[in-house]
């Protein structure tokens, strides 16, 4: 049977060149296509990452917490209806409100190290607790409706930082680094400020601008009008009893114990305070007197706080004394040694600029003593002491529980404290 395929002619020859030279040309084509559309999509494609990881130091935690709470003290944060009891877990921030009751006080501290002592019967609002992440200026402030707050400033971390408080009465007045001074809303509407270490400038209501140093002090009335600077006196020398003596009576409910300063001069009376906490909000003594000295007669036993201030001829009360303790004791005692050494738990130790809180427990009967600096110890065994500490920078505390067998307990404990 004779083929039916047709003779191959040249021209067939050319037609599968050109077939194949096409399909080669429409491949590379694709493949550059594909390589050219990988790499595109590699640096131009790629969709942007909203939240990318950059590699930039922790942000500062920028928030104010309580470091002390006494009596009753409330908080209303924001956003909420509610006042609440404070709590050392709390975070203070912006638009926040602090009020303390009768006796009751508060201590805040803020990121930037500003200490504020809230009195009783006051009210607070948080008004800036921050930092700005480019330039690291930190602002703190709060504005007074009403009460007392007295504040220390610490050292601003760079130029341009801000401790600025604000009244009814007062627009602004921001304090220096290193700043101490109070700020008291009266009931009347006025606004009293004091300086006692450091520097502030003042704007008032009114739009007057001043400045106050060292022992000066200002009045703002209720219209926001400034009144003339006055010179704060000198706070008082105490003298007697010394700081952190130990006063033996055979019945202390007939004895009398004598308080005693030296005169400051251009003083007209003194503000005696006394009580059984260094923060003096429910004091047992609060009184002005014209001598140098005061008699207390029937102190119970037990561990006592005392300050006073110096008072002008206009009654401007300038700075309290650094406060001194002194405990009254029953005389005799237990004595004895080498016997067991009694428990010691220290459950809180915390420095607050140079005052230092010790919180534990022994046993019942023991005796305890911080750097030799005899604490009062509750019949459960519990105590809890403010101490105050002369020199700064770090160092070993000493606490030593001395058991009614004589047994002893002693630790060591680093601190460091700032002034």
């Amino acid at each position: 049977m004779a083929s039916q395929r047709k003779p191959r002619r040249p021209e067939d020859d050319l037609v599968d060149w050109f077939t194949i030279s096409y399909k080669s040309i429409y491949i590379v084509v694709l493949l550059v296509l594909a390589i050219g559309g990988a790499v595109y999509y590699h640096y131009f494609g790629k969709p942007i990452n909203p939240n990318p990881v950059i590699d930039v130091p922790a942000p500062t935690v920028t928030t104010a917490r309580f470091t002390s709470i006494e009596g009753n003290v409330r908080v209303k944060t924001v956003g909420t209806f509610e006042w609440v009891s404070a709590d050392p877990s709390m975070v203070l921030r912006k638009s926040d409100l602090v009020r303390t009751g009768t006796g009751a006080t508060a201590e805040i501290t803020f990121f930037d190290g500003t200490v504020v002592h809230v009195r009783p019967d006051s009210l607070i609002t948080i008004e800036d607790t921050s930092e700005d992440f480019a330039t690291k200026r930190r602002r703190v402030a709060w504005h007074i409706s009403s009460g007392e707050v007295n504040f220390q400033t610490g050292k601003k971390n760079v130029p341009g930082s801000a401790t600025e408080i604000s009244t009814p009465t007062v627009q602004r007045l921001t304090a220096g680094e290193l700043t101490d001074g109070g700020v008291r809303v009266d009931q009347s509407g006025d606004s009293d400020v004091k300086i006692y270490r450091g520097s502030t400038q003042v704007v008032t209501k009114a739009g007057e601008k001043l400045s106050l140093g060292a022992s000066e002090a200002l009045k703002v009335d209720a219209a926001g009008k400034a009144g003339p600077k006055q010179v704060l006196l000198d706070a008082p020398v105490l003298q007697a009893p010394p700081h952190q003596t130990e006063i033996s009576y055979p019945d202390p409910s007939r004895a009398t114990t004598l308080l005693a300063w030296k005169p400051v001069v251009g003083s007209v009376s003194y503000h005696v305070m006394v009580d059984y906490s260094p923060y003096f909000n429910r004091p047992l003594v609060d009184q002005v007197r014209k001598d140098s000295s005061v008699e207390l007669r029937g102190l119970e036993t037990g561990k006592f706080y005392w300050r006073v201030a110096a008072l002008d001829k206009d009654g401007v009360e300038g700075a309290f004394s650094a406060f001194a303790r002194f405990t009254i004791v029953r005389q005799g005692g237990a004595g004895g040694g080498g016997g067991t050494p009694p428990p010691l738990v220290i459950e809180a130790l915390d420095v607050r600029t140079n005052i230092l809180q010790i919180k534990g427990r022994t046993e019942p009967g023991a005796t305890v003593t911080v750097n030799d600096q005899r604490v009062d110890v509750q019949g459960d065994g519990s105590f809890n002491e403010f101490i105050q500490l002369d020199k700064g920078g770090r160092q070993l505390v000493v606490i030593r529980s001395t058991g009614i067998n004589g047994g002893v307990n002693e630790q060591k404990r680093p601190i460091v404290v700032t002034f």
